[in-house]
């Protein structure tokens, strides 16, 4: 199934439109989706019908399992709050490309970057399960294509690293550091 886009694999990134912040990560993300419309207005002419566009809408949904600890959350949330804007980032990390050379390496991976509002938030706490947050993100203007960088360590926690059989270093499990806690 090699060239199947995989959900795990896109990862949101926020940061509050105007900070000189790096980009952060939503923590323990369950799901988002991209929605694309644009109305198409018709006009009755003796000739036939001819129609037009009118205004491109594009929201993206968000869910992910709460984190009051998390700062992204709290920046979120605040958003919608007090009405500031926001950028987002949808990160492919399967779309990985090497820059540099060894000891130099660093790695840039295909995004889409959007500025917007956050116009729904709806934190959740069942009796039973986890406490989810659910969110709508609309962006102004267009989305644009390119490439980024993940800040430190961001490699390291989305993904696990592949060791050798033979590692017999006890402090190097291969495994991604602790994730902060629901």
């Amino acid at each position: 199934m090699d060239g199947i886009a995989k959900g795990v694999h896109k990862v949101l990134y926020f940061r509050k439109l105007g900070e000189a912040a790096e980009g952060a990560k939503l923590v323990f993300q369950t799901e988002h989706s991209k929605s694309y419309s644009r109305e198409r207005e018709k006009t009755e002419t003796k000739d036939g019908s001819v129609s037009g566009s009118s205004t491109f809408e594009d929201e993206v949904s968000i869910s992910a399992l709460q984190s009051v600890k998390d700062p992204t959350f709290t920046m979120l949330e605040d958003s919608i709050v007090d009405d500031y804007p926001v950028e987002m980032w949808e990160v492919d990390l399967a779309d990985k490309e090497e820059q540099g050379v060894d000891p130099d390496i660093t790695y840039t991976f295909g995004a889409e970057y959007r500025q917007g509002y956050i116009t729904e938030w709806e934190p959740t706490n069942p009796a039973e399960g986890d406490p989810e947050v659910s969110g709508t993100f609309v962006t102004e203007g267009k989305r644009k294509k390119g490439r980024v960088t993940l800040p430190d360590g961001d490699i390291e926690t989305l993904s696990y690293v592949f060791h050798d059989l033979l590692s017999t270093d006890p402090a190097d499990d291969g495994l991604a550091p602790d994730e902060p806690a629901v």
